[in-house]
């Protein structure tokens, strides 16, 4: 798992390099079809994705995007009568047998499908009719790092170009990124360091965001979950407002994250909220947060990432448990 959380800077310039015809032909698929609606289809670590890909849908594209709901299809059976859309179906394997039959229902309707694997070889990649390949290489702990950054980078990429960007300074701002991250990879010590003492013995963390920031939540609580067995949960922070709150009591502690300008505000009053109550909250403001003066704000959940991996990653060692095998858990997951 540290050398996977390492690896992600190179493996985005890579993805650049190497699936600009891919990319290219995923984006001309979006503006010759111009969709009233993307359906994003995704389990897990990549259906996080797909919550960052929604808005960049809306930011960028200016059309609605939902989630899919897989069992639709496979338990009810269910056949949908979709609007003119599109399809973008994201998957580290490309083998869940719950997504195939959900991308090939939307594809036997006419539904246009763009997959995002980690395999040119996967059986989505070939139901679609643009695959782009995450380039991020072997991934061999069972915690999804660099696959998932990969899937968010894929996600800019494609949907920008599809907006009307410009290839070359959409790379350029993906250049500044990876160089952000490799200065937050290269600080080991950082916030991972300073917070595992803290949550040493917690037996439940929250985790809040707003925007672009909410899947970054989502992300990191399950990369506690998955390493450490601990309950971490990962919300808006809208959301958590409504009811998650009541979780916090003296003690809890509370992750913010403040590093995107959409929805820091209520982040703020949601942080402030947790102090009165006796939470103990942690603001991953920096480094993310000083990077968005340098970098796209859409690029800011692929840096706020890596210091959740890396909590999630010393976090187990500190508590005896291999963070590359955790106990139940499988690195491909078929669901129905």
């Amino acid at each position: 798992m540290r050398s996977e959380i390492a690896e992600q800077p190179a493996r985005w310039l890579d993805l650049v390099d190497h699936q600009q015809n891919n990319i290219t032909a995923a984006a001309a698929l979006l503006r010759r079809s111009q969709p009233e609606l993307l359906v994003f289809v995704a389990r897990g670590s990549s259906d996080h994705a797909a919550m960052y890909g929604q808005y960049l849908a809306h930011n960028l594209l200016k059309i609605p995007a939902m989630l899919s709901t897989p069992s639709t299809v496979t338990a009810f059976g269910t056949q949908l009568r979709y609007p003119n859309s599109v399809v973008i179906a994201v998957s580290q394997s490309g083998e869940s047998p719950d997504l195939l039959h959900t991308v090939s229902a939307a594809k036997n309707n006419g539904v246009p499908v763009i997959a995002l694997t980690n395999s040119n070889g996967s059986s989505l990649a070939d139901l679609a009719d643009v695959h782009v390949c995450l380039s991020a290489g072997p991934e061999l702990s069972v915690a999804a790092t660099k696959t998932y950054t990969a899937e968010l980078l894929t996600l800019f990429l494609t949907l920008s170009l599809a907006g009307g960007g410009i290839w070359a300074e959409i790379a350029h701002k993906v250049e500044a990124a990876a160089e952000v991250a490799a200065g937050v990879i290269a600080d080991y010590r950082g916030p991972a360091e300073e917070f595992t003492e803290v949550l040493a013995n917690a037996e439940r963390i929250l985790i809040v965001g707003r925007g672009y920031s909410m899947a970054t939540a989502k992300e990191g609580a399950l990369k506690l979950m998955e390493t450490n067995s601990i309950a971490a949960s990962g919300w808006s922070a809208a959301d958590a407002t409504h009811g998650p709150m009541g979780q916090v009591v003296p003690g809890t502690p509370v992750i913010a994250l403040t590093a995107s300008p959409g929805g820091r505000e209520s982040v703020h009053s949601f942080m402030q909220a947790s102090r009165a109550l006796g939470g103990t909250v942690i603001d991953l403001e920096t480094p993310a947060g000083n990077a968005s003066k340098r970098i796209d704000p859409a690029l800011i959940p692929l840096i706020e990432i890596i210091p959740l991996q890396q909590l999630a990653l010393k976090l187990a060692l500190a508590r005896g448990i291999d963070p590359d095998r955790p106990a139940g858990l499988k690195k491909v997951t078929k669901t129905v």
